[in-house]
């Protein structure tokens, strides 16, 4: 009975971060369709993604009665008014549209799952559209080449394929990886030095339990998001659910751990042991939910 009643504390304990959340019916991650735009050489130029349906979260079919807000914005979509439906099996165009003249056109909230890239450029009233393409990440990224592209004043060009490129930013992914790797080792040291965990021994066997089971958690964690592209409707749904499980996890590994290896080393006894784990384990949860949102590019 006083194990069951443990468990249901340390279960109420690790949901204690939830409550440090915004409050939000719109709370958890969203995917992103982001392409870096180069060869654009100064010019002025829209874009978008013409979407497979005809609404994606907040935004819908993009009409000829429509107004949206931002003169230069109703100008670009009523520009890119022909692509709309441009063959029997065709893509709508949707009332999102932004300024991608800096080379980036960035759709960050609710994209659209299967689309195409299309760009207007003012100065030619020429228009550039892609071909299908599906989100590949939870976070697609792409690099599209538009050097030496011949446009037709008032007509369409279709983008060949080869000007498309994948662009994942595997580097800054495994950089930030590595820095929450660093700041929950770090912090639970600090915290075994306060729980007398204090002998070289000691933290010797925290460094490198830590070091194994946050690489692997990270590492999971990592490919979850990749691979969670065809998710994304329910990725806020399964996000936090899915971290508290891995946490537990791992909470439960080092547990073992430390009792079989480091109970008795200098008067430790099992119940320290299992104080500091816990604590530990919950005070890193609460620590990167909180950092989250201060550092999105780390988390």
């Amino acid at each position: 009975m006083k194990k069951r009643w443990c468990s249901i504390l340390t279960a109420l304990l690790l949901l204690l971060p939830l409550a440090a959340m915004p409050a939000s019916a719109d709370a958890g991650p969203k995917p992103s369709v982001v392409v870096e735009l180069t060869g654009l050489e100064g010019r002025t130029c829209w874009g978008t993604l013409l979407s497979q349906q005809e609404g994606t979260g907040p935004y819908g079919r993009f009409s000829e009665g429509e107004t949206v807000e931002g003169p230069e914005k109703d100008r670009a979509l009523r520009a890119m008014r022909p692509l709309d439906q441009m063959d029997p099996e065709g893509f709508y165009l949707l009332d999102f549209a932004e300024d991608c003249s800096d080379g980036e056109l960035s759709w960050t909230y609710y994209p659209p799952h299967t689309y195409q890239i299309a760009l207007w450029f003012p100065e030619e009233d020429a228009l550039a559209v892609s071909a299908v393409y599906h989100r590949y990440a939870f976070d697609s990224y792409y690099r599209l080449d538009l050097s030496g592209l011949e446009l037709t004043p008032g007509g369409i060009v279709e983008l060949e394929a080869a000007r498309l490129q994948r662009d994942y930013p595997y580097g800054a992914s495994l950089l930030a990886l590595a820095g929450r790797v660093a700041l929950t080792l770090g912090a639970e040291l600090l915290l075994a030095l306060a729980f007398g965990l204090r002998t070289g021994r000691a933290l010797r066997w925290v460094a490198g339990v830590n070091l194994a089971t946050q690489l692997g958690l990270n590492l999971a964690l990592e490919v979850f998001t990749y691979c969670n592209g065809a998710l994304a409707g329910v990725m806020a749904i399964l996000a936090l659910p899915v971290y508290l499980a891995a946490e537990v996890a791992v909470t439960l590994v080092e547990l073992r751990i430390y009792r079989r290896k480091l109970t008795g080393e200098r008067g430790l006894s099992g119940r320290r042991i299992t104080a500091y784990t816990w604590t530990a384990n919950l005070c890193s949860f609460l620590a990167g939910v909180l950092l989250s949102f201060q550092l999105p590019t780390l988390f």
